[in-house]
């Protein structure tokens, strides 16, 4: 029988969507809630004050929306039978902040303290002063737009990052555009891992809706409670990512896909080769295959798809120099003409014209934290380059005395033994000489008497 609550509705913050209300304190008040910034089926994010180092962070909150709500500031699971499955999306929240910290890497967000508060859990991350790659497609300014190589640098650092991931045993699970920021140099940057998501799909089915996608960037392995995931999960969400980028559409369902291949009808997702020739043929290959349905027919390792772009890369690439309309051209005039010729991308002549290409990301003030930020890990790492090298010179000077004392030792008891065998044998004692006899000893017995 489930257990009846009377509660004071005031208590229960439906106005902020279940999130802690603005000003609220934690972890003994280093921390305030500035305001809530989003939620999703598992957590809630805010900008938050860190009070001790004057400054702005990100901190996410544990919560499954499913099985929990809000009372004051704690939360309390629905119904005492979801306890034991709330405790450990908590426990895995936990690991999983702890894991992620580890993951040092600079398109990586960096995660900087996790703690237990208010029967949940928290976690404490980089605020990346930047936008997101889906503010980036919804925008109508081109100038926001990106290049043919800037998309390339951007797969190829996310790559990387996905590859340390990878090599840790996690997945990321929520791959798309809002969980990839680009800061103001159009360095990418992954967030928002999707914590406790593998251990919350294996809920009972009144509340499989944990099972948390995102249509058209989640495989259809996220779509099955149970469903088998792996490196290849990621690769697609990551292609569907890029995918949408370059096309500017958003890639078909993968469930629709399914029931297109199942009904033995069109795949209803257009290949990106062939449609964008200001992109090379095998950049957008790789995409393609990476978003293959079926999980054997993808890339399957994030380190296989960055050698399909090393390959294109060695290609020889044959560049076409314009002719010159008289000899009389000057040097820069011939150079400018080279580079309008190099540097320009070909316009796509296709019925739907391709994404227009812009000169860069809009350019954002470079906030005083980052100054600061830098100042801090430099002057951090200095510090841990100085106490390791004092730790060397210490650990050096004990070997050193060890070995003197080793070798004193050794010394000594060598010149024990040399002066053992050198001593002479020593004299033997003289015996002693017998007392002189007397008369009466040489006398017969009978004549003594």
């Amino acid at each position: 029988m489930e257990e009846t609550r009377i509660i004071d509705s005031t208590e229960v913050y439906e106005d902020h969507g279940q999130g802690l209300p603005v000003g609220t304190d934690l972890l003994d008040g280093k921390f305030k809630i500035d305001r809530q910034i989003g939620s999703g089926g598992f957590g809630i994010t805010y900008l938050v004050r860190d009070i001790y180092l004057d400054r702005g962070v990100v901190l996410k909150e544990c919560f499954p929306d499913a099985v929990c709500f809000r009372f004051g500031n704690q939360v309390r699971v629905n119904s005492p039978r979801f306890e034991g499955q709330y405790r450990k999306s908590v426990q895995m929240f936990m690991r999983e902040a702890r894991s992620i910290a580890k993951l040092r890497h600079p398109n990586i967000v960096s995660v900087h303290q996790v703690f237990e508060e208010n029967e949940t859990a928290y976690m404490v991350l980089d605020l990346i002063h930047g936008r997101d790659l889906m503010d980036i497609i919804d925008d109508d300014d081109d100038s926001a737009l990106l290049l043919p190589d800037q998309v390339r640098e951007i797969v190829v650092k996310m790559l990387d990052a996905i590859d340390l991931v990878h090599s840790n045993d996690l997945l990321h699970r929520d791959i798309s555009p809002d969980n990839i920021l680009l800061d103001k140099w159009g360095s990418p940057t992954l967030i928002d891992f999707g914590a406790a998501r593998e251990d919350a799909s294996k809920t009972p089915a009144k509340v499989s809706t944990m099972l948390v996608v995102k249509d058209g960037y989640s495989p259809h392995e996220f779509y099955i409670a149970g469903g088998k995931q792996g490196p290849s999960s990621d690769l697609y969400a990551l292609g569907a990512t890029i995918y949408h980028l370059i096309s500017g559409e958003s890639p078909p369902n993968s469930q629709t896909r399914v029931a297109a291949m199942t009904n033995n009808e069109p795949d209803p997702c257009l290949p990106l080769v062939g449609r964008f020739p200001q992109y090379d043929r095998a950049f957008l290959a790789a995409i393609d295959k990476a978003m293959q349905v079926a999980q054997r027919d993808r890339i399957q390792s994030a380190a296989e798809w960055l050698k399909m772009i090393e390959r294109d890369d060695s290609k020889l690439k044959i560049v076409k120099i314009p002719e010159a309309r008289s000899l009389s051209k000057t040097l820069s005039e011939l150079i400018e003409e080279t580079n309008k010729h190099v540097y320009g991308a070909p316009k796509y002549s296709g019925d739907k014209p391709a994404k227009p290409a812009a000169t860069t990301v809009k350019k954002i003030a470079r906030p005083e934290w980052i100054e600061e930020f830098n100042r801090e890990s430099r002057e951090a790492d200095e510090r841990q380059r100085q106490e390791e090298a004092r730790a060397a010179q210490e650990a050096a000077r004990l070997a050193e005395i060890a070995r003197q004392e080793e070798e004193a030792r050794i010394a000594a008891l060598a010149a024990q033994e040399t002066a053992e065998q050198q001593a002479p044998e020593p004299e033997p004692e003289p015996e002693a000489e017998a007392a002189p006899r007397g008369v009466l000893d040489w006398m017969p017995r009978a004549k003594r008497d």
